[in-house]
């Protein structure tokens, strides 16, 4: 995956309501197993996400976690470059109801930048959901020399139209 560049410069993200319930019927119907996909925006506007792209969740255990098909992930970043657009982010679902990144989602954000949208789920449907963009303090920032990675909630606005 790439950096994003002015990816730093996401604090607000705004996704269409329509986009928003989409992940969550999918990640409703997905229970009690973790569903995925990727967050698509244009060059111009990162913050504004245009588009999803759902993913089949390849990891042998999805009620723990979740991995994208490596397919979709060739498939859509070869997409996008002919489109001006970018891949900005993922969403996956939480089936222990849980909206916080977990200590595998922070050992995953490899992308400084990268939006994390994720949707808490159980039995009875969806909870909440919430947006992150993954942080990286480099080694020249800290003492120690290994890279830190955590992530910043963003605020999500949701609308007609992102």
């Amino acid at each position: 995956m790439e950096d994003q560049g002015n990816s730093d410069d996401i604090a607000t993200v705004f996704i269409s309501s329509a986009l928003h319930d989409e992940i969550c019927d999918l990640a409703a119907r997905s229970w009690p197993e973790e569903c995925c996909g990727l967050l698509i925006a244009s060059n111009q506007s990162p913050a504004h996400i245009r588009r999803i792209v759902p993913a089949r969740n390849i990891v042998t255990e999805p009620r723990k976690t979740f991995e994208i098909d490596p397919q979709t992930l060739i498939d859509t970043y070869r997409a996008v470059r002919g489109r001006d657009e970018a891949v900005v982010g993922c969403f996956h679902s939480h089936p222990n109801g849980n909206v916080l990144p977990s200590t595998t989602d922070r050992a995953r954000a490899d992308v400084h930048g990268f939006l994390w949208l994720i949707i808490a789920t159980d039995q009875s449907g969806v909870l909440q959901s919430g947006m992150y963009r993954a942080q990286h303090q480099s080694p020249a920032q800290i003492n120690g020399g290994e890279t830190i990675r955590y992530f910043r909630r963003c605020q999500v606005i949701q609308s007609a139209t992102a």
